[in-house]
């Protein structure tokens, strides 16, 4: 798990676990790093201190609904469920089908959105730790410029974030 979960700024430890959970089905680990290594949490957790802080509120109510749709379900906590259970409940809100919960397929939709989001990022903003996500899609990052023509090849080149970009101007 990223450092976020040892020291969150705006979620509480038992938020990053749910929002580890989840980010870990949304975007899992296989033969490559998944979302939690990544960075996604840390991304998620400093966009909520800043351009996403309206959106606190509707995390909180969503991560509430989650444990209580657990709970219901299968009498434990969101994060102590099995892979499939969590894939039922995360299916569940995906297409609002959370009575208690009409803002379900909103908050499943925004996490996956930040999700994806942390995982892809520009590294500056907290996720996307040494631009894992970017070298998975084989994207070369902030580049100023390219020795040859990139039309219909793949760029070979290993990705370069803003901040190595500005810190090799200088």
């Amino acid at each position: 798990m990223d450092s976020t979960a040892s020291n969150p700024k705006v979620l509480t430890a038992s938020e990053i676990k749910t929002l580890a959970a989840m980010a870990d089905r949304i975007f899992p680990a296989t033969d490559t790093p998944g979302a939690v290594e990544i960075g996604a949490l840390a991304y998620i957790d400093l966009a909520l201190q800043g351009d996403y802080a309206t959106l606190l509120p509707l995390y909180r109510q969503g991560f509430r609904a989650i444990d209580r749709c657990a709970d219901a379900k299968f009498s434990a906590r969101f994060t102590d469920l099995g892979e499939q259970q969590k894939d039922e409940i995360l299916g569940e809100f995906e297409a609002g089908k959370i009575a208690a919960f009409k803002k379900a397929g909103e908050f499943f939709e925004m996490v996956r959105c930040h999700v994806l989001e942390g995982v892809f990022c520009e590294p500056k903003y907290g996720g996307n730790n040494n631009m894992i996500g970017w070298r998975l899609v084989g994207f070369p990052g902030q580049q100023f410029g390219y020795a040859d023509a990139y039309v219909n090849r793949r760029v070979d080149l290993e990705p370069v974030a803003v901040d190595d970009a500005e810190t090799e101007e200088k």
